[in-house]
């Protein structure tokens, strides 16, 4: 039987159906990783969507992004290349303050870093990478933590996988 994780957030969805749904460190490679990509989409379009709406109740003009170009280099690099040199980055990061002992204040600074490394490209682009890092940090903090193996894939495939949804996102809404 597996360990009942707890804490800010797995506490109220433990489980659904008899499949713990929070993602857990004994959960396969593959499952974790799909696990974290659902979460940090959840969590970076909330924190967008909330600062959206807060811009527009403020009345602040929201710029909208840099047109996006659907080239075969432009999705690779997007998909391939930045999450690979991103997730070096954070792997870095996540290692030099992983002594703290301290995962979410850890994951928290090294998301706000992310997303304002993002925002120097966009201002909008803050609120997605900085809740999306904190998720990826976390769970590379955890997964670590409990001294299981390919502690960069589980860094590296969620960030695909994310990058990857939305640019289909981006390229559909584009085409409608």
């Amino acid at each position: 039987m597996r360990p009942q994780h707890t804490g800010p957030i797995a506490g109220p969805i433990k489980q659904a159906r008899g499949w713990q749904v929070f993602p857990s460190p004994d959960d396969p490679l593959a499952i974790y990783c799909l696990k974290i990509t659902c979460l940090s989409l959840l969590a970076a379009s909330a924190l967008q969507g909330l600062a959206i709406a807060l811009f527009q109740a403020l009345n602040v003009k929201v710029a909208s992004g840099p047109e996006q170009l659907f080239r075969p280099m432009d999705w690779a690099g997007t998909v391939l290349f930045a999450p690979l040199a991103e997730s070096v980055l954070l792997w870095a990061a996540a290692s030099l303050a992983r002594s703290t002992g301290r995962v979410w204040a850890t994951s928290l600074v090294i998301g706000v870093v992310a997303g304002g490394a993002h925002a120097a490209l966009h201002p909008m682009w803050f609120f997605g990478p900085a809740a999306s890092f904190t998720i990826f940090a976390w769970a590379w903090q955890r997964w670590r933590n409990a001294d299981r193996p390919r502690h960069f894939l589980v860094l590296l495939i969620p960030h695909v996988l994310q990058n990857a949804i939305v640019m289909c996102l981006q390229f559909f809404a584009a085409r409608f």
